[in-house]
């Protein structure tokens, strides 16, 4: 059975029933004592139940006012507890966000964010989520992360995306390498050399693919590898030649290794953040979000690239 108790209702009986004074409760609440009363009235009419025994020189509660009050006072507890932490939330002093990247953007921009928001708001939980291009769009459908950080893809197509940049691919070769003597590679010279490239859902590999492709190169992929760290050791092991994003070269290991840009149309894929539609973003999620467009502009006014090729 429902009861139309108000909240002021309970707050007006708790303060009566601590006070054990009507007058008092009534000043507590900055009204009448009259109005005060009514409204007691009304709540034991509501429930059904007398809640004070009152005399006119002293008020005691009821067995059933004393088992009220008991309930009660742990029901606004927790009630005062919610808003304090609701409006914690609000104030980015509690909360959780969790992001999905890619390992290119996870080894700078994206950590470098979350450490901003961890050092600017202690009290938030974050959470990290490194994957493929694919499976971070599919987390993100899911709702396994708040947002993913990766490349635009079609497979996103029900999802939010806001751009951050454009992100170009560069070839990587070992250092001694008679394709890497030019200042720019050349696709055709990379007809017969043994590819290393990331696995299926890899955003990178379709563009590096796309890219052959438009100049009429179809070809198998030699090896297939997790992530860019493992390619570039393979390639420095003479394995064959990789692609990574030009943001990630001044993050990686080069030891041993030169890049060089690709002719026209060259391998670029846009960065930004996918989110759901259905879904809108938490207080700590905005403030990662506004950290990492502050990371991404601060790269640009900067001017920030990947080192020139060693000759």
């Amino acid at each position: 059975m429902r009861h139309d108790v108000t909240l002021r209702q309970i707050h007006g009986f708790l303060s009566a029933a601590e006070f054990l004074s009507f007058s008092r409760a009534a000043e507590a609440m900055h009204i009448t004592q009259s109005a005060f009363s009514q409204m007691i009235r009304e709540l034991e009419s509501s429930l059904g139940v007398r809640l004070f025994d009152r005399t006119t020189r002293r008020v005691a509660l009821t067995e059933a006012g004393s088992l009220l009050h008991r309930k009660l006072r742990r029901g606004v507890t927790e009630i005062d507890d919610a808003c304090r932490d609701a409006q914690a939330i609000a104030r980015v002093e509690h909360g959780q966000v969790t992001v999905g990247s890619l390992a290119s953007l996870a080894i700078g921009v994206v950590t470098q964010a979350l450490g901003a928001l961890r050092r600017a708001y202690p009290g938030i939980k974050v959470g990290l989520r490194e994957d493929v291009n694919g499976a971070l769009v599919q987390r993100c459908v899911d709702g396994e992360v708040d947002l993913a950080v990766c490349a635009q893809s079609e497979e996103g197509r029900d999802l939010l995306f806001e751009k951050l940049f454009d992100d170009e691919l560069v070839a990587v070769f070992r250092s001694d390498d008679p394709l890497a003597q030019n200042k720019e590679a050349s696709w055709a010279a990379l007809t017969t050399v043994p590819f290393v490239l990331t696995v299926q859902q890899s955003n990178s590999r379709e563009q590096v693919l796309g890219a052959l492709a438009s100049h009429g190169i179809r070809r198998e992929v030699n090896f297939d590898v997790v992530n860019m760290f493992t390619a570039l050791a393979m390639v420095r092991e003479g394995f064959g030649v990789t692609f990574i994003p030009t943001l990630a070269v001044a993050q990686s290991n080069m030891r041993s290794l030169t890049w060089r840009r690709m002719p026209a149309p060259r391998p670029v894929r846009a960065i930004g953040i996918y989110r759901r539609l259905d879904r809108g973003m938490s207080p700590a999620t905005e403030k990662f979000v506004e950290l990492l467009r502050q990371q991404v502009a601060s790269l640009e006014s900067e001017g920030v690239e990947a080192p020139a090729p060693t000759p």
